[in-house]
C-alpha cells in the first residue's frame, strides 16, 4: 500500500532518480540538473497552486514510487476566472502497478475547474478514459506545412531516434535543392512573404496588451499576467539548445494595426514547431502564413503545429498534411467549460500545457543542456 502526497523539495533527489531510471536513460542516477529542473517548474514557478500540486506516490518504507507533475494555470470563461490543473510527466515504478493510475485519478479529482494535458502518452490515454476523462480529438492531431520535403523525412527519421548518415542528409538537401529550382514546384515549396505584413519580437508587455482585448475575441482564453510570461519565455528558452531557437513574433499590417502573432521553436534545419498561434480577426491565414514564410527562410524542413479549431481551415487551404500528435486530453464537471474547450472561440494552446518542457530532453550525456 502507498500513500500519495504533494511533492516535497527533498524529495526532488528520489523523484529525479526515479523519472531517469523510468523514463530517460535506465539508470539509477540522475544527472546533474535534473532534480533542480523539476523544482523549478514544480515548486518555484509563478504558477505553482499549493491546492494543485505535483504528486508523489511513496511505499511503506518511505522510497518515491511515482510522481506526477503539476503545473497549474488560470482561464477566463466568458469572464469568469477559472483553475486548470495541467498534468504533466508521470514516472511510476513498474514493480508497483497501479501506481500511475492512482497519481492520475488524485490529481483528477484536486480543487481545479479543469484538467488537461498535451503530451499524454497511450498509456496515459488508457488510464484517462478508465477514469472518464476525455480525449480532444482535434488538439490530439498535428498540422505539418511541408518546405523541404526530402530533408522533412530526415527529421522525421531523427526525431524517432533513427539516426541518418550524414552522406544521406546531404543527399536529401540536395535533391530538394534542386527540386525548387524548378518554377512549377517552387511555387508549392518556398512560399512568398505575405505582402503588408511586417513582424517584431512579441515581448511580454506586447503580449499582455493584446490579451487585454481577449474578451473580444474568445470565450475561453488564458489569463496571464507578467510574471507567468517572464517565467514562460524563461523556460522556453531553456529548453531551446534541445528544441530549437525561440521565435516569438508580433505580426502587423502596413496599417500599423495588429494582425497576431506566434511562438515556435526553430532547430536549425528542423521542422519549426509552434506552440501558440493567435489571430485578432476571424482569419487566422495571414499570420499562418507568416510563420510558414519564416519557417522558410530560417531554413526549416518543415513547420508544425497542433491542430485547433481557430485554425481548421487555414490549414486545410494551405496544403498542410494532418498527422497523429501526442494525446490531448480533458476533465472536467463543468459541461459548458467542456463544450467551449475546442470551440474556434478559444485560445488555449501548447503554450500553455507542458508538451515543450524538457524533462525528457535535458542534461543528457553528462551535460547540463544536452
Amino acid at each position: 500500500m502507498s500513500t500519495i502526497r504533494p511533492l516535497a523539495r527533498e524529495d526532488l533527489p528520489a523523484v529525479a532518480a526515479l523519472y531517469e531510471r523510468v523514463r530517460r536513460t535506465g539508470n539509477d542516477t540522475a544527472p546533474a540538473g535534473l532534480a533542480d529542473y523539476i523544482a523549478r517548474l514544480c515548486l518555484d514557478a509563478p504558477w505553482v497552486d499549493p491546492e494543485i500540486p505535483a504528486l508523489v506516490s511513496e511505499a511503506r518504507d518511505g522510497s518515491i514510487i511515482g510522481f506526477l507533475g503539476s503545473y497549474p494555470r488560470r482561464v477566463r470563461l466568458d469572464g469568469r476566472l477559472l483553475r486548470v490543473g495541467c498534468s504533466g510527466q508521470l514516472a511510476a515504478d513498474p514493480s508497483n502497478p497501479g501506481v500511475g493510475a492512482l497519481l492520475a485519478r488524485t490529481y483528477m479529482r484536486g480543487p481545479q475547474d479543469l484538467t488537461v494535458t498535451d503530451g499524454a502518452t497511450d498509456l496515459m490515454r488508457r488510464i484517462w478514459r478508465t477514469l472518464r476523462g476525455r480525449v480532444r480529438t482535434a488538439p490530439s492531431f498535428g498540422w505539418y506545412r511541408v518546405l523541404r520535403p526530402t530533408s522533412t523525412i530526415t527529421a522525421r527519421l531523427e526525431d524517432r531516434g533513427r539516426p541518418v548518415p550524414g552522406p544521406l542528409r546531404s543527399v536529401g538537401a540536395g535533391v530538394d535543392a534542386l527540386a525548387r529550382r524548378i518554377p512549377r514546384v517552387s511555387s508549392r515549396l518556398a512560399p512568398a512573404m505575405p505582402e503588408g505584413l511586417t513582424s517584431e519580437l512579441l515581448t511580454v508587455d506586447a503580449l499582455l496588451e493584446q490579451m487585454a482585448d481577449a474578451p473580444r475575441r474568445w470565450r475561453l482564453h488564458p489569463d496571464y499576467d507578467a510574471a507567468h510570461l517572464d517565467a514562460v519565455f524563461t523556460e522556453l528558452e531553456a529548453v531551446a539548445p534541445v528544441r530549437g531557437e525561440v521565435v516569438r513574433r508580433l505580426v502587423r499590417g502596413d496599417d500599423g494595426r495588429v494582425r497576431g502573432w506566434y511562438v515556435a521553436f526553430a532547430p536549425a534545419g528542423g521542422i519549426m514547431q509552434v506552440q501558440q498561434l493567435a489571430a485578432v480577426g476571424p482569419d487566422p491565414g495571414p499570420v499562418l502564413d507568416h510563420v510558414i514564410a519564416d519557417a522558410d527562410a530560417r531554413g526549416a524542413v518543415a513547420v508544425a503545429g497542433r491542430l485547433e479549431a481557430p485554425l481548421a481551415d487555414a490549414v486545410r487551404t494551405r496544403r498542410c498534411l494532418i498527422r497523429s500528435a501526442s494525446w490531448a486530453l480533458a476533465d472536467s464537471e463543468d459541461t459548458s467549460l467542456l463544450a467551449a474547450l475546442d470551440t474556434e472561440e478559444s485560445l488555449l494552446t501548447r503554450l500553455d500545457g507542458e508538451w515543450w518542457m524538457g524533462h525528457h530532453l535535458l542534461y543528457r550525456g553528462g551535460d547540463t543542456t544536452t
